[in-house]
């Protein structure tokens, strides 16, 4: 039931990667835009799309549902859908398989038709492990419920089914001769929700906070013919830089595109071979600021209410202090200074987010109790 999307100006990373020959496929999660077929997967690079469109769903049932207050009633509706050429088709046969087995399956099952004679680019985008928490019964086997609370123990469980769901995958591209020539990366949106079962700890905050426990993820990346031994980096990188760095493993002569860094030289090597990222965003909508700078991460909030401590500006060395406890701000004016004009600086070509509020127009009712695509054309 949302009208907004990513704008159409920007082109996304698969409708680049097909301009030099790649097939691209979309298992799980969409959520960028599916009221108009200009937004959906398949009309912006995505050759295949099997999942949802919203932000979350049931894992048996497969169905989306909140409460809507403008209506003051719930609305609920199916969300499976399978799309090609953007004509989106929804999936009424699968109630009851859960959402991890279901994806793993429909992934398998498409590298199993590809085309061998063409590269693929999948975004396995897992349902795993977001709210609702929901989990076969088998893979609680895994989680001592004597150490961890009820809800702690559903979220291991789920993430025990994900662990399943990559092995099988990895499994199959070593039995189909594909694992030696892909790159695999992993990595996640976001940090944890600690109301949902994750632990952020030792960092602070969580998801949808600027903190760095809302905001720093792990990311893992497995290329045989590129990386030969086990390395690790700490540098910085921002999932703007996504774009670029996977054109750049493909290839393809490109140093930045947007406001993305190519970082695949300093992932093989740890060293950049022309850009490395030294600032990025963590937010610019009011109330509440934040920027990285170097080692530094200054936070400015406009509303004092708004936050909770000593003071409505924050200066944090992430580089010794990860966990944000030591407030530098006083001790560092002039810095404080030349950080809080850079925000200013950045607010006057940001673009506004693109949200807008949930219309009726969208309801699945309306749509024999499915998210239809295309009703706002």
């Amino acid at each position: 039931m949302e009208r907004s999307a990513v704008p159409l100006e920007f082109p996304f990373l698969p409708q680049n990667l097909k301009r030099i020959g790649y097939k691209n496929y979309l298992i799980g999660k969409w959520h960028l835009g599916y009221c108009k077929k200009e937004y959906l997967p398949t009309m912006r690079g995505f050759d295949y799309f099997y999942g949802y469109y919203n932000a979350q769903e049931g894992y048996f049932n497969h169905s989306s549902a909140f409460f809507d207050k403008n209506i003051n009633s719930l609305v609920s509706g199916l969300d499976l859908f399978t799309e090609i050429d953007g004509i989106s088709v929804p999936d009424r046969t699968k109630n009851g398989i859960y959402a991890t087995h279901l994806y793993t399956a429909e992934a398998i099952r498409q590298l199993q038709k590809h085309d061998r004679k063409k590269p693929f680019f999948m975004f396995f985008s897992h349902q795993s492990v977001h709210a609702p928490l929901q989990v076969p019964p088998q893979y609680l086997i895994f989680c001592n419920p004597l150490l961890m609370s009820h809800w702690r123990q559903i979220y291991c469980g789920m993430l025990a089914a994900m662990d399943e769901s990559f092995g099988l995958l990895i499994q199959y591209l070593k039995d189909s001769k594909f694992y030696e020539n892909t790159i695999i990366i992993f990595s996640s949106d976001n940090g944890g929700d600690p109301k949902a079962g994750a632990s952020n700890f030792p960092l602070k905050g969580q998801k949808s906070t600027i903190w760095e426990g809302g905001t720093r993820t792990t990311t893992f990346i497995h290329a045989p013919k590129s990386i030969k031994e086990f390395s690790f980096r700490k540098e910085l990188f921002h999932v703007v830089d996504w774009h670029a760095t996977i054109l750049g493993m493909t290839g393809y002569p490109i140093d930045t595109y947007g406001d993305g860094i190519n970082q695949w030289d300093l992932i093989l090597t740890g060293i950049p071979k022309s850009q490395q990222r030294t600032k990025f965003v963590y937010n610019l909508d009011p109330p509440l600021f934040a920027i990285r700078h170097n080692n530094y991460k200054f936070i400015f909030e406009s509303t004092s209410e708004y936050f909770l401590g000593n003071g409505k500006v924050r200066l944090y060395q992430i580089s010794t202090d990860p966990y944000e406890s030591k407030n530098l701000a006083r001790k560092h004016p002039k810095l404080v200074k030349e950080l809080l004009k850079k925000i200013f600086e950045y607010q006057k070509f940001a673009r506004k987010h693109v949200r807008t509020v949930i219309d009726e127009a969208g309801n699945p009712k309306r749509f024999k109790g499915v998210y239809a695509t295309g009703w706002c054309q």
